[in-house]
């Protein structure tokens, strides 16, 4: 089914049609979609909203600025989706946004977002991941756990043996065991993730707009590093696409599933798809 198409079967009264649309646009990077995609994360079908926010999640950087407008915007559920695309972005963009909304009305809007601050390392934001900790849900107060053990600094690891000894339940204190014993095997080897030598990926994106030939050499420093990354991937594969640069948009999309395979795998599947289709 072709994008346009797929749009517009997403007004459909049938939900099965909906289903189908919303699976046809799965791995699309073409900006268009944004808004509808965000649409579909209000639908009244929970698989088309989960599917909508996973979507607009691979497209990264490209959907960040209109995604973190919306979220600032909707409450209670429509937020919950918009919080779990942003979250799925991997968009350092959204850790602000993220950081202002521990403590909101919806339980699910708090677990996502506290979840999110940890996988993006916020250190400077742990007082926020913190308050999730005397969350009423129990589902926060863990997500609030895996955070901090996503830190794996000495104040983080603190934080999880108080809480720790605050829990009564038995299930929830196996899960700090087991987080502070990868927090500290983290924090004792400096953590398994390398810093990256390039700009911020945030800045690059900027650098896009005044230039463009000096934002491909710093994305492309994160290919060299073999980033565990997906956006400066995408980014290059879309800025060669644009450039109609066929050779290095081949180049980078095969390094991305090779590396991204090996370090985060289920990111490669997008750079899969667009390969395929060039063929």
């Amino acid at each position: 089914m072709e994008m346009n198409e797929a749009i517009e079967k997403l007004k459909s009264e049938d939900v099965e049609t909906r289903k189908i649309a919303i699976e046809s646009l799965n791995n699309v990077a073409d900006e268009e979609a944004i808004s509808p995609l965000i649409e579909a994360t209000t639908d009244e079908n929970s698989k088309v909203r989960f599917t909508a926010a996973k979507i607009l999640g691979k497209m990264g950087d490209i959907a960040c600025d209109i995604l973190i407008e919306k979220f600032n915007e909707e409450s209670g559920q429509n937020k919950r989706f918009l919080a779990l695309a942003l979250q799925e972005s991997g968009s350092e963009k959204a850790i602000d946004c993220f950081a202002e909304v521990v403590e909101d009305d919806d339980f699910g809007v708090r677990k996502v977002a506290i979840r999110a601050l940890g996988e993006l390392k916020a250190h400077d934001k742990i007082d926020a991941i913190a308050k999730g900790l005397d969350d009423d849900d129990w589902g926060v107060r863990l997500a609030t756990v895996y955070a901090l053990g996503d830190l794996a600094s000495e104040e983080s690891i603190a934080l999880i043996k108080k809480a720790r000894r605050q829990e009564k339940d038995k299930d929830f204190k196996k899960s700090c065991n087991k987080t502070l014993k990868k927090a500290q095997k983290n924090m004792s080897g400096g953590g398994n993730a390398k810093k990256s030598s390039g700009k911020p990926l945030k800045t690059i994106k900027d650098m896009e707009k005044e230039n463009i030939d000096e934002a491909i050499k710093e994305y492309e420093v994160y290919v060299s590093e073999e980033s565990s990354k997906d956006v400066p991937y995408k980014r290059l594969a879309i800025i060669y696409r644009k450039k109609k640069d066929l050779n290095n948009e081949v180049r980078v999309l095969n390094a991305a599933i090779d590396n991204l395979s090996k370090k985060n795998p289920g990111k490669e599947e997008w750079f899969k798809s667009r390969l395929e289709k060039l063929d």
